[in-house]
């Protein structure tokens, strides 16, 4: 009976070695689709479907590694705790592989690039940024970067500041940094 037994767990692990290869790919594989799930790839964007891929892939990892692990607990060859822990473990990182939990935990998107391009390095580029920041509803958000535009070298960005302040707080409190920092309220 215990040989039996013995010969069955011989064959168990046998199998078990058969499993060690699929797995390293299944991971290897996943962990590809999921660091370049939604990005770009020298220069190429990835299909949108790639990000769902590596959560499947993931999750026939964690099966099979499952089947792996427990064949050896099974075979009194492994720590059934330290199994079932590496198991869980497994299930926490394949819920935050899926895509809804991805999106979740991204930095949200902010739209608004004014800030951005009103420190821009071209003058063309400030420039267009300060009279856009003239047109938005809440405008007056980016008064104190339109003030220090005004100290700008180039004369169209200091045009288009001075502009926008004035169509933003509805009068001209003058066409230097100086004259805006104390006539403006403050934001």
């Amino acid at each position: 009976m215990a040989e039996s037994s013995a010969l069955r767990v011989r064959s168990g692990l046998r199998f078990v070695q058969v499993l060690r290869p699929a797995l390293y790919a299944l991971l290897v594989a996943s962990a590809l689709f999921t660091f370049w799930a939604g990005g770009d790839i020298a220069g190429h964007g990835l299909p949108h479907w790639t990000q769902r891929v590596a959560p499947m892939l993931f999750a026939i990892f964690l099966v099979v590694f499952a089947i792996y692990r427990f064949a050896l607990v099974r075979a009194k060859r492994y720590p059934a705790a330290t199994g079932l822990f590496q198991v869980g473990l497994g299930a926490l990182i394949w819920v935050m592989l899926l895509p809804g939990t991805r999106q979740k935990m991204a930095p949200p998107y902010e739209a608004d690039e004014v800030p951005a391009l009103l420190s821009s390095a071209d003058p063309r580029v400030r420039a267009l940024a300060a009279e856009v920041a003239g047109y938005r509803a809440d405008g007056s958000r980016h008064a104190a970067a339109l003030i220090d535009r005004l100290d700008d070298a180039d004369p169209r960005v200091r045009d288009r500041a001075h502009a926008s302040l004035v169509k933003l707080f509805g009068k001209d409190a003058g066409p230097t940094s100086a004259d805006w920092r104390a006539a403006a309220p403050a934001h």
